[in-house]
C-alpha cells in the first residue's frame, strides 16, 4: 500500500471569532497534484499555511510521508521538503533577487558573501522555471508577475518535495502562467507532490489528478478529478445546484429596463474580437474562456443573466462595444 504524502486526520484550527478548519480528514497522493477548492472562507488557504508551518493545528494529526510532523514555523517545514508559493508576495522589495533567492542559505567565502555564487544559484533556480531576469535587480523593482515567479523559483529551488500553490496565477500573465503549468508537470514527473489552492477551474481540471472540497471548514469530498464536471465542483463547494444559488425569479419574459451596461473606453474591441468572446456565451457555453478578462467577465454576466432567468446581449458600432443584461418583467 502506497504511503500519502501528506494525511490529514481531524484537523482543525480556529482563529479570534471564527472556526477556520472543524474535524478535517484525507489524504493526498505523493506525486500528485492535489487541488484545494472551495469558496472564501471555506479554509483552503489555511490547510495550506498549516502543512506549511505558518499556522499550527489545535487538533488532529498532520502526517508528512506516514510519520506525525508538528511544524512550529516555515522553516521547520522546510526541512522537513515543504514549500510554499504565497498568493500574497512575501519577499524583500529592497533586497535584490538573488538575495532573496539565497537569504536563507547565503553562500560565503572566508566569512564574507560570495556574490557571484549567490548570482549563479539564483539563475539556476529561475532556468527551472523558465524565467530570465537580471538577478542583480531590486526585487520590489520587478512587474507583479515577474515577483510572482520569483517566489515560485524560490520554492522549487529549495528542493522541497511537497510544494503548496496558493492561487499562484492570480499575477500572473497567460505566458508566465503557461510556464508555470509545464513546470508543475515537471515536478510531477520528478515525484513531487503539488497542492493547488485555486479557484480557477480550468487550471484544476488541466492540472489537478484530484481535488478535495472544503465548505464552512469542514470537508466534504475528495475526488478523481476525471470523476467529476465543472458543474458536480461548484454544487459541492456551494451546498446546492448553481441554479438554486439565485433564488425563484419571475420565467414572464425579459423586461425592458437595463439593470447591469458595460461600454468600452479606450481602445476599441474589433467586430472579430467581440464575436470570438460573445458567441459560446449565446450558445450557452458551460465554462468561462480560459484567457480570463473580459470573457470571463462575459461570462459570469451571462451566468447571471440566465439564473434570474434574463438576457445578455451584446452590440457593436463604429468601434464602441456595449454589453447589456436585462432581468425579467416584474409579475
Amino acid at each position: 500500500m502506497n504511503v500519502a504524502a501528506v494525511r490529514f486526520e481531524g484537523v482543525s484550527k480556529r482563529f479570534p471569532g471564527a472556526q477556520a478548519l472543524t474535524d478535517v480528514s484525507f489524504d493526498i497522493a505523493a506525486g500528485a497534484c492535489h487541488a484545494l477548492c472551495g469558496e472564501n472562507g471555506a479554509g483552503k488557504s489555511t490547510l495550506g499555511k498549516i502543512i506549511a508551518g505558518i499556522h499550527q493545528p489545535d487538533g488532529g494529526r498532520l502526517l508528512i510521508n506516514g510519520s506525525e510532523v508538528h511544524f512550529s514555523s516555515p522553516r521547520d517545514a522546510l526541512a522537513a521538503g515543504v514549500g510554499m508559493v504565497h498568493q500574497e508576495l512575501a519577499f524583500c522589495d529592497n533586497l535584490s533577487v538573488a538575495e532573496n533567492l539565497t537569504l536563507s542559505d547565503l553562500p560565503a567565502r572566508g566569512g564574507i558573501v560570495d556574490r557571484e555564487a549567490m548570482r549563479r544559484r539564483a539563475e539556476a533556480m529561475l532556468a527551472e522555471t523558465g524565467t530570465e531576469l537580471d538577478v542583480t535587480r531590486e526585487f520590489g523593482k520587478l512587474a507583479i508577475g515577474q515577483r510572482q515567479m520569483v517566489q515560485i523559483a524560490a520554492a522549487v529551488g529549495g528542493g522541497a518535495r511537497i510544494i503548496v500553490f496558493d492561487e499562484p496565477t492570480s499575477s500572473l500573465s497567460q505566458a508566465e502562467a503557461e510556464r508555470l503549468f509545464a513546470l508543475i508537470e515537471r515536478l510531477k514527473a520528478r515525484g513531487v507532490t503539488c497542492i493547488y489552492v485555486s479557484h480557477r477551474m480550468p487550471e484544476i481540471f488541466q492540472l489537478c489528478d484530484a481535488v478535495t472540497i472544503l465548505r464552512d471548514g469542514r470537508h466534504v469530498a475528495t475526488r478523481p478529478t476525471a470523476s467529476l464536471t465543472e458543474s458536480d465542483l461548484v454544487q459541492m463547494m456551494i451546498g446546492r445546484p448553481l441554479a438554486e444559488y439565485f433564488g425563484r425569479h419571475s420565467t414572464s419574459g425579459v423586461g425592458d429596463e437595463v439593470v447591469f451596461a458595460v461600454q468600452n473606453q479606450g481602445e476599441p474591441i474589433t467586430a472579430p474580437e467581440l464575436e470570438r468572446l460573445f458567441d459560446p456565451l449565446r450558445r450557452g457555453a458551460a465554462r468561462p474562456p480560459e484567457d480570463g478578462g473580459l470573457g470571463l467577465g462575459l461570462f459570469i454576466c451571462a451566468e447571471v443573466a440566465k439564473a434570474h432567468g434574463g438576457s445578455i446581449d451584446a452590440t457593436c458600432t463604429n468601434g464602441t462595444t456595449a454589453f447589456t443584461v436585462r432581468l425579467p418583467r416584474a409579475r
